[in-house]
């Protein structure tokens, strides 16, 4: 009976430990850079499957600690050529249309000129486009597919913001 419940708590752990390190994750959102959408503090469900599309929020891992990730909305997928000019995203030469981005661009940064995505790279940008340090600097610059750790699904708090992120 013992040995029963002590294999029931390992494989418990197992299973707990295979979720956490390949399925979810919380993070929590650190600065103003997703407003409206994310609000700092916010507490985040992160789903680390899928393939990931334009318009997805995701996690990004840029520094040397597990307890801090870049949370950005991707722009520019791989392959793709972006261009930030006239307050407005081009991809491929093609005003980007979307009802994210309703301010003027202030700053193109590096993307003020054509600037081409390697195969595994991803153009990053903030909702709160001119207040977010994004690909458009080079302290983030171009992300790598290895740097995304997953997309962000839910607000798990607070609790008057829970639910799924669009």
């Amino acid at each position: 009976m013992v040995g029963n419940w002590f294999l029931l708590v390992f494989i418990a752990a197992i299973l707990g430990y295979a979720v956490v390190s390949f399925g979810f994750q919380t993070v929590h959102m650190v600065g103003p850079s997703m407003e409206p959408t994310l609000m700092n503090g916010d507490t985040l469900l992160l789903v680390k499957t899928g393939s990931v599309k334009r318009f997805d929020i995701v996690a990004i891992k840029k520094m040397d600690t597990d307890q801090y990730f870049e949370i950005k909305r991707v722009i520019g997928l791989p392959g793709e050529t972006v261009r930030i000019s006239n307050g407005s995203i081009y991809i491929n030469g093609e005003k980007l249309e979307t009802d994210l981005y309703n301010d003027r661009i202030r700053s193109g940064g590096v993307a003020q000129s054509d600037l081409e995505l390697g195969d595994n790279e991803y153009f990053v940008l903030g909702d709160n486009v001119n207040n977010s340090e994004d690909s458009r600097f080079g302290n983030i610059g171009n992300i790598g597919k290895s740097e995304i750790v997953g997309k962000v699904r839910f607000i798990i708090s607070p609790g008057k913001r829970r639910g799924k992120v669009k």
